[in-house]
């Protein structure tokens, strides 16, 4: 089962009356003219996105609170901003706020969350590599007394278990019958079912150490979110950190699995930004395409343990570089990807050079015949346990090391 974390009260002086009150003041200052365009484009554009940055710009202490009690600012600021749109004339909207942005002190790789980020806001930077398809969730279901027809509603908070309830509460005009003497019917109709999606990320190639294997997360994405990702896309996922016990022989344990419950997303499939280069490393690069024999330099430079193969090195190196794409006058496109296929006696060093290869290319894939099937390469339907069981769609090889080797 899931466990629901309290928010974490780290030395916040908010209370959490007054948040729909600062939200609204932010919302009326900085965006009136992006809700009002939100407005425009509902429903296909169904969140306003705020950034972080912003908030802090408008009120540091705000926004720190923000971090510190993620859950209570979503539910003021969806509050805030749906009061706006009403008060605007622009009907019984249902939006979401999107906080995007995160200052780098809250973002992580997958191998760096701990205990401590339980509950907070974070950001994890990583590659899409599982999705299941999109469900419908139950969020607030309502449930009908057999034995008097009293209604009654509860949140449904947990993915993986139905809450039902545990009497027919007489307070609020029910006949008080526990559940043992009636039983309580599920109103499908009268409930509030949202999209639901459980996706994994994979830490990025270029943040893993030296054989080091890559960690992953399960996430879930809702509402507006589900949907929203493929396998194989890079992503920076904001969200709040919750936890589930392991269970061993049928029992909880207590220790404990991580997810991330995500808040907003933000692309980061632009291959440009993936490397920084720094002055003195671009004058090196200038120095060393002037020389006439860059060529020769470069072929050297590939596994350099490996004696002779010259031939091979350059090909592996102009396929490292690749071609320039061109668009022909009908229109139609020609790659500038250049695919290799080395055949040769075993104990050659084939295996070693590709794998060589994979580690210097920031978005390199090694995969061997005998760990990959042919569907395996690009993307494979798998039965993911810790998904409720749902089939997921995992990425290949091929597909996250797009803009790469693989």
């Amino acid at each position: 089962m899931f466990f629901i974390v309290p928010e974490v009260k780290l030395m916040s002086t908010m209370q959490e009356f007054d948040l729909p009150a600062r939200w609204t003041s932010l919302l009326q200052d900085k965006y009136s003219e992006a809700i009002h365009n939100l407005a425009k484009m509902w429903p296909d554009e169904g969140s306003l996105e705020v950034s972080f940055r912003e908030v802090e710009g408008y009120d540091h202490e705000f926004a720190q609170d923000i971090l510190s009690n993620p859950d209570h600012h979503f539910r003021a600021a969806n509050q805030a901003l749906r009061q706006f749109l009403l008060d605007a004339g622009e009907g019984n909207l249902m939006p979401f706020v999107r906080i995007i942005h995160l200052p780098s002190d809250q973002v992580r790789t997958v191998s760096q969350l701990r205990a401590d980020d339980i509950g907070r806001m974070i950001a994890i930077d990583a590659v899409t590599t599982k999705i299941t398809g999109v469900r419908p969730r139950l969020y607030s279901a309502v449930f009908e007394c057999v034995a008097c027809g009293h209604t009654m509603e509860l949140n449904q908070p947990n993915e993986q278990e139905l809450i039902e309830p545990l009497e027919c509460i007489q307070i609020d005009g029910g006949c008080g019958r526990p559940k043992r003497q009636t039983r309580f019917l599920l109103q499908q109709q009268a409930s509030h079912l949202i999209n639901s999606q459980f996706v994994e990320l994979q830490e990025l190639p270029e943040q893993m150490k030296g054989g080091i294997q890559p960690e992953r997360i399960l996430c879930i994405g809702e509402q507006d979110l589900a949907g929203r990702l493929n396998p194989g896309d890079r992503v920076k996922a904001n969200g709040v950190l919750f936890i589930r016990s392991q269970r061993k022989g049928g029992k909880d344990t207590p220790v404990f699995d991580i997810f991330l419950r995500i808040h907003s997303l933000e692309r980061q499939n632009i291959p440009l930004e993936e490397i920084i280069i720094s002055e003195e490393e671009e004058n090196e690069i200038k120095e060393i395409a002037r020389d006439g024999d860059v060529y020769h330099l470069l072929t050297r430079s590939i596994a350099p343990s490996i004696f002779g193969m010259d031939h091979v090195k350059e090909s592996l190196m102009l396929q490292l570089f690749g071609g320039e794409a061109q668009v022909n006058e009908d229109g139609t496109r020609n790659r500038g990807d250049i695919h290799i296929l080395l055949m040769g006696d075993p104990g050659v060093a084939k295996s070693q050079l590709l794998h060589y290869m994979s580690t210097i290319s920031p978005r390199g894939r090694f995969a061997s015949g005998q760990s990959a099937s042919a569907a395996g390469l690009t993307a494979a339907a798998v039965q993911d346990a810790a998904a409720d069981g749902r089939w997921t769609l995992e990425a290949g090889a091929l597909v996250l090391a797009d803009l790469g080797l693989a």
